[in-house]
């Protein structure tokens, strides 16, 4: 085809240096080689592999036709700035809902052509909706609909129909698809768009009921891998930015890693049990059925399974590869900032001592807010900035670590920039490490969306955690466990006693029995973990007055800065000759590979007690057994667990325990968990799962995504970012932060913020505007706190001073 194209013959642009003709055809050709490389499983939509394909492809090229306009080529081309952002505020400059009426009358001339009765009639809806919207976020579907019974819109449309280049349109649709059997008429859609648009219209009734009836969240999945193609494709046309190449991983490298450590080796107990799991896990692959695509690893913290499911995964990847032809990115997902970086750290060691050189982020990604904006080649070509942001968002890597907020809100979400991954989801491998922190209320809402993904997309799921949900129920079938001798391990490690008082105190109560614990053991590391931020604060400077000799004192908390947290963490885990005094709230839980002797917490749920028991006695160094007790904190008000865990979660912690010993062992926890989330699942309320599923399943977007939030602030407070200047870095930082303001093209302060991202966000803590009272400077949207009145907002040591309310003048 292209050889008989002369660009010169073509003169619309769908930008200033694009022929639009070569954008649409880059488009689709990209949409069609990406939906090509995907293993899918539509049978129940009617379709076969080859129709996605030729779907996505249609809407590839169709969906800039309305940049055909006289309007659009007039905005592309003005010279002056101001000028243009007037022109762009205009609707007939738009190019969304044209585009969408004539994707809708290309689609159906395609499903019309197939004649095939099975295929759902609702493919050019969906693709109406995909492309009205791929300049923004989606909306709710029969919203996008309705608009089209607005006469004003119509009109506008009337506009634009007038001002299309008709004949340069009909040259470039007539090449673009002339290897369909299908017959069109740009000039018969320009005389019949309105009888179209009332077609869809008309139609909104029967789509719209279709969805409510079935409640199939296969139409989710297949609109928003379509929309995530699409805008995919759009986008690496657009910034001339593809990296894309073929990666091979050894399904072996963390066998030759471990062999290169010598773990294999170690004579230890722990390192015996850990290395059992890891061959029980490992040795599985070979006899999997592939058919199920669902799998668990439960097993007690601290047993290695950031190795074991990494290797796992590395040769179910290979396996895949081999047997089904799927090339399966795999991606790694935990839900604390805290212990990102520190699986990420042992992943890039595993490279490091096997390949002998580092990873380059196409092969080993890392993807959260605090991460480096840099991106490197395996043929060493670096990105940075804004290309290298592009990169790092698409998930464009065969390793990626990334958090449980931008996993979930990715599959559930109507943004555009998280959408833009969505369909690299498909074929994946995806661990989901820690995955007892998900909220109990979404269970079912996941539950379905997670299926989804396996049953029509291939996509593999791998849960990891000492305390497994019953997301997915075993006794059902619904999931695999791979570890088949977990009740051995748990048997086998005794770590810890644990012993819970159910009657509550206050503050000054347990400070007196903390004083007289950390005073008779001078030997003893302890680790505090208390529910609130306030309380937090009062333990620890309570024991910080105490002034204990031979004593290291740390805390905790998201009133620090990150930048400061992150090296306390790092701090607590190297040895010293003090002993430690460590106090914090819950962020300290999940996976943050700390060893103390004795650990108190304030009462929560079973699998937040069981994680933070996973801190004490972790490595099983002791010749006795760590000391966890479990104690309920109040203040004048109520119990402080009440602030932060849902009552129903409280009340069936408080069941289980009840009907266990005051003394529990670390040989009684696998069943305290599996009673615990039993009962959680029998008699937990589905309805917010459910009323979310109807959204996902009637194309609800915008309904969809404002109701869900994985993060539930359980107070309520609005929050305020805060700058906390606090050291001579910070100032500096702050300086290039004012002088973006300073920039007039959005573009060139985007990049330019890339350029002091990360070290901007170490410094960043998140506080109730009710306790920052300081005004926000202006146009910026954040709070401040300036180096030289540091010492009267910001404690070096405990963060965020709550006590004053902020009455400095803010710039």
């Amino acid at each position: 085809m292209e050889k008989e194209l002369s660009l010169c013959d073509f003169h619309l642009h769908s930008h200033p240096d694009k022929i639009l003709f070569r954008h649409l055809l880059n488009v689709g050709d990209k949409s069609i080689s990406t939906s090509r490389e995907k293993s899918l499983s539509l049978e129940k939509f009617g379709i076969n592999e080859n129709i996605f394909s030729e779907i996505a492809f249609l809407i590839g090229i169709c969906h800039d036709f309305g940049k055909g306009t006289e309007y659009f080529q007039k905005y592309l081309f003005e010279t002056d700035p101001s000028i243009q952002r007037g022109l762009k505020n205009k609707k007939e400059y738009h190019h969304g809902l044209i585009s969408a009426i004539f994707t809708y009358y290309i689609l159906e001339k395609y499903v019309d052509a197939l004649n095939d009765k099975n295929i759902l009639e609702c493919i050019p809806t969906i693709g109406y909706l995909i492309v009205k919207r791929h300049h923004g976020n989606l909306k709710d579907a029969e919203d996008e609909i309705r608009e089209l019974i607005d006469e004003d819109v119509l009109e506008i449309i009337d506009l634009q129909i007038k001002s299309l280049e008709v004949s340069e349109l009909k040259t470039v649709y007539e090449k673009l698809l002339e290897r369909y059997d299908f017959s069109f008429d740009i000039d018969i859609f320009c005389n019949k768009y309105r009888s179209i648009a009332k077609e869809i219209l008309k139609n909104r009734r029967k789509f719209v009921k279709l969805l409510q009836d079935e409640q199939f969240t296969g139409y989710y999945l297949m609109t928003l891998t379509l929309y995530s193609i699409l805008i995919n494709s759009d986008k690496i046309d657009a910034s001339s930015i593809n990296v894309s190449s073929e990666i091979e991983v050894s399904s072996e490298l963390v066998d030759k890693y471990k062999v290169e450590k010598g773990f294999q080796n170690s004579e230890s107990i722990m390192n015996k049990v850990r290395n059992e799991i890891y061959d029980e896990v490992t040795d599985s692959i070979e006899k999997l059925d592939l058919n199920n695509k669902i799998y668990s690893i439960s097993v007690p913290t601290g047993s290695g399974k950031t190795l074991t499911s990494l290797s796992f995964a590395l040769k179910l990847k290979a396996r895949l590869r081999e047997e089904k032809s799927i090339k399966a990115k795999i991606i790694y997902s935990l839900p604390f900032l805290s212990i990102i970086d520190q699986n990420y750290d042992v992943f890039e060691d595993v490279f490091k001592t096997v390949e002998t050189a580092n990873p380059s982020e196409d092969v080993l990604l890392k993807h959260h807010h605090l991460a480096d904006i840099f991106y490197r080649t395996q043929d060493d070509e670096e990105f940075e900035g804004l290309k290298s942001l592009f990169l790092i968002e698409g998930w464009n890597s065969e390793i990626i670590v990334t958090t449980f907020v931008q996993f979930f809100h990715t599959i559930i979400s109507n943004k555009n920039r998280s959408l833009r991954k969505f369909h690299t989801i498909a074929n994946s491998i995806v661990i989901l490490d820690e995955v007892q922190s998900i909220p109990h209320k979404y269970w079912l809402l996941l539950k379905q969306v997670i299926s989804g993904f396996a049953e029509y997309f291939n996509t593999y799921f791998i849960f990891v955690t000492a305390t497994q949900p019953l997301i997915f129920d075993p006794e059902n079938g619904e999931i695999t466990e791979l570890v088949k001798n977990k009740d051995k391990y748990f048997r086998e490690f005794d770590r810890v006693k644990m012993e819970i008082n159910l009657n509550s105190m206050n503050l000054d109560e347990f400070k007196e029995i903390i004083e007289s614990e950390v005073k008779e053991k001078p030997d003893k590391d302890f680790l505090f973990v208390l529910n609130t931020i306030k309380s937090s604060l009062s333990v620890f400077n309570y024991l910080k007055d105490l002034k204990l000799e031979n004593s290291d004192y740390y805390y905790l908390s998201t009133n620090i800065i990150p930048k400061e947290r992150l090296n306390r963490i790092k701090e607590i885990k190297e040895k010293s000759e003090k002993r430690k005094i460590i106090v914090s709230t819950q962020l300290i839980e999940a996976g943050v590979d700390i060893d103390v002797d004795i650990v108190y917490r304030d009462f929560a749920t079973i699998d937040s007690i069981n994680q933070v028991s996973g801190r004490c006695n972790r490595n099983s160094s002791k010749s006795y057994r760590g000391q966890v007790n479990i104690v309920v904190l109040k203040d004048e008000r109520k119990e402080f667990h009440r602030y932060i865990y849902s009552s129903f979660l409280i009340d069936k912690t408080k069941e289980v325990l009840k009907e266990s010993s005051s003394e529990i062992y670390e040989e009684d926890l696998l069943f305290l968990n599996n009673n615990y989330f039993r009962k959680v699942k029998d008699t937990s309320s589905e309805d917010e799962s459910k009323e979310l599923l109807s959204y996902i399943n009637e194309l609800k977007f915008k309904t969809l995504t404002s109701d869900f939030r994985l993060i539930d602030d359980k107070a309520g407070y609005e929050k305020i970012d805060v700058f906390v200047e606090k050291d001579e870095d910070a100032v500096e930082i702050w300086k290039d932060y004012l002088l973006l303001k300073s920039l007039k093209n959005p573009l060139d302060r985007k990049e330019k913020f890339l350029a002091i991202r990360k070290k901007f966000n170490e410094y960043i803590i998140s506080v109730s505007k009710k306790d920052f009272s300081c005004k926000e400077p202006e146009d910026l949207n954040i709070g401040y706190i300036p180096f030289e009145q540091i010492k009267h907002y910001y404690d070096p040591e405990t963060g965020f001073v709550f006590e004053l309310k902020s009455t400095m003048m803010c710039d």
